[in-house]
């Protein structure tokens, strides 16, 4: 069986840029300001230094957004995912205990599945292309005998995910769930996504 873990890019730019020059000339440097945490990576392209500002991290969608605490917004979106386990695995499954209600083994069990260093690609699956059933986030825990992992550019409704986990039945545990809380409700964007890079939809 093969198993590729496909790591979580601080910037997805500046991984593909690393690896396309085979330099791996790189230098991390935290400012700290008065209420963030500014990330720079410097990559060497050819003989020219490109610097890359860390802003968001959006691999591993929601963890911020919805299981760490707002304070600790900048920190997260500042680190790496090395660290996550350490910094944050705790803060997911108190919100998880705390929040939703669940008990503390399932919330461990869900804080684990969203805390990896790297985003998860079973080739040893069949991903049937781009937008198929078993390519997306989680899936390879949401279905572990056919889920491919890694992210869809479209169809991929990490929101909707993310709430059945937390609060539905997903993960197939059914103690103290909460079945109006599973989804947002917003099943599709107001405009369709480009069909070319950077895939963006039209503005209103």
């Amino acid at each position: 069986m093969r198993m590729i873990h496909a790591a979580l890019p601080a910037i997805a730019a500046a991984a593909i840029a690393a690896a396309c020059t085979g330099d791996a000339t790189r230098s991390i440097v935290e400012v700290q300001k008065p209420d963030t945490v500014t990330v720079h990576d410097t990559i060497r392209i050819g003989n020219t230094s490109v610097t890359f500002d860390q802003m968001e991290r959006l691999g591993n969608p929601l963890v911020s957004e919805v299981f760490v605490e707002k304070r600790e917004h900048g920190h997260f979106n500042a680190s790496q995912p090395g660290e996550d386990v350490a910094q944050f695995r705790d803060d997911i499954a108190r919100f998880i205990t705390g929040v939703a209600g669940r008990d503390p083994a399932y919330a461990n069990a869900v804080a684990a599945a969203l805390t990896p260093d790297m985003l998860v690609v079973r080739t040893d699956k069949v991903g049937g292309g781009p937008y198929g059933p078993n390519v997306g986030w989680l899936t390879y825990v949401l279905d572990p005998a056919n889920g491919y992992g890694g992210r869809k550019l479209q169809g991929d409704d990490v929101v909707d995910k993310g709430l059945a986990v937390i609060f539905g039945n997903a993960l197939g545990n059914n103690n103290n769930v909460s079945p109006g809380l599973v989804t947002d409700n917003v099943d599709a964007n107001d405009h369709a996504h480009g069909a070319a890079f950077p895939y963006l939809a039209p503005p209103n």
